[in-house]
């Protein structure tokens, strides 16, 4: 093949479409691939208005702007025009061309790419940057998370950080934070949610169905909230809300707990969003645990394993509080010291079981008995202590009355039908007449009064005062 040749197979079969036309767009000459684009033969092409071959919004564009800069500038890149092909349909393509006036006749020499493929790698393009730019994004939020979560040691620091990370993550009007306790109860642990002046956290059907079911409960609009939840439906729509998402939190293998976000309008809550969120679950679950395990291993420090009551500790803490308190509000602290009177014949008949047994029924008695506020707690043995503020004389006796009377009630279990009495011993503190105590002091007293009333017969109570 000459050089020549070669030339022509590479004007006609270039990848790209080529042709020549005169300043007033007469179509000179023109490649296979420009005449297929086209949709026409070659002898149909050449002789006609480039014009002709354009869509009518192209038409304008060519007049307008593409003729008159190509004049000026006699460069022009990448024009973008749609072609109108034989079939009837229309094919994007860019237009580069170059305006040369160095032979007899001034020439207009294009090259024509097809934009079909340059728009679909721009397009590839963006979508891989908007890929990155959310993973990026997502990274920051879950790093942000991490940082909050990490340091939490209080529930109110861990929904904190887990809710502004959802807020964040979601861009949801409200997010709930709500944490499953051990004792069945729900805690809204940070955020708002709605209906809270007309539902509480067990009646607000989505977040009860994620944490019963530990699954993802998702609404997109109004028309899925009304399918999925009709009784609240109704309610939820006046409060605005018309998408909601629950995503459990799994700790060890049992929900923890949930975050909710409620949205004020429709919304895709797509995979990525879901994923993201999961993530954040996912981040929480070991500190909820951690938040757990270190709130049961205080609640063991300060309560006697047997009859979760506080133990002596706690009790010392509290009397504490009280007699720091005493003298700012003129409040009286009241010790009721109680020892069980036939607890160890009950112990030795019928085994430390039937013991444990009436250690706990008392423990049960005395919660049932004592006001809200008051403090009981299982010294040691058979001995339980009682603290408690705001009372005098006589409303302490009539308290200690209440509490014997309760205690001698006729014991069940392995022990059923036998009884068990106390005797007590309250020492009291009243400010600005008693003189400066201390904890131990007190108790100490109550423990003589207490031995007092096991001398005089027990079965009752001996009052003293500080």
């Amino acid at each position: 093949m000459t050089p020549d040749e070669v030339s022509r197979a590479l004007f006609h079969h270039a990848p790209a479409g080529l042709f020549a036309m005169t300043t007033d767009g007469v179509i000179l000459s023109a490649n296979d691939t420009f005449c297929q684009w086209a949709g026409a033969a070659r002898e149909d092409i050449v002789g006609r208005y480039f014009l002709s071959l354009l869509s009518r919004g192209s038409k304008l564009i060519f007049e307008t702007r593409f003729m008159p800069l190509l004049q000026t500038q006699r460069t022009l890149n990448e024009v973008m025009l749609s072609l109108s092909t034989g079939t009837g349909s229309t094919r994007d393509v860019l237009v580069s061309s170059v305006l040369d006036d160095s032979g007899d006749q001034t020439m207009v020499f294009a090259a024509v790419v097809d934009a079909g493929i340059r728009l679909k790698y721009e397009r590839d393009l963006l979508d891989a940057r908007r890929t990155a730019e959310s993973a990026v994004a997502r990274v920051r939020i879950l790093q942000h998370a991490a940082a909050g979560l990490a340091p939490a040691t209080t529930m109110a620091a861990f929904g904190s950080a887990l809710r502004v990370s959802a807020e964040i993550a979601t861009d949801a009007a409200s997010v709930s934070v709500v944490v499953a306790e051990p004792d069945g109860r729900l805690d809204l642990v940070s955020g708002t949610y709605p209906l809270s002046g007309t539902v509480d956290l067990a009646g607000l059907l989505p977040v009860q169905e994620c944490l019963s079911h530990g699954r993802v409960v998702l609404c997109r609009s109004p028309a899925d909230i009304a399918l999925s939840f009709p009784s609240l439906a109704a309610d939820l729509d006046a409060e605005g809300v018309e998408a909601l998402c629950v995503i459990p939190v799994i700790e060890d293998g049992t929900v923890g707990g949930a975050i909710a976000c409620w949205f004020q309008r429709p919304r895709e809550l797509d995979e990525n969003l879901l994923d993201l969120l999961a993530a954040l679950a996912t981040q929480a679950a070991p500190v909820l645990e951690r938040i757990h395990l270190q709130r049961r291993i205080e609640h063991q420090s300060l309560h006697d394993s047997l009859t979760g009551l506080p133990n002596r500790f706690a009790m010392q803490q509290r009397l504490r509080q009280l007699l720091v308190e005493a003298e700012p509000l003129g409040r009286t602290v009241a010790v009721l010291f109680l020892d069980l009177d036939g607890f160890k014949a009950i112990n030795d008949a019928f085994g430390h079981e039937a013991g444990d047994q009436v250690l706990q029924q008392v423990a049960e008695r005395l919660l049932r008995t004592l006001r809200v506020g008051d403090l009981p707690s299982r010294f040691g043995g058979d001995e339980f202590v009682i603290a408690c503020d705001g009372v005098d004389e006589g409303s302490v006796l009539e308290m200690a009355r209440r509490i014997r009377d309760a205690v001698r009630v006729p014991l069940g279990g392995i022990a059923e039908g036998q009884c068990v009495s106390a005797s007590i011993g309250i020492s009291v503190f009243t400010p600005g007449v008693s003189p400066l105590t201390t904890p131990g002091a007190l108790i100490a007293l109550a423990d003589e009064a207490m031995l007092a009333s096991k001398r005089a017969g027990k079965g009752r109570d001996t009052l003293v005062t500080a």
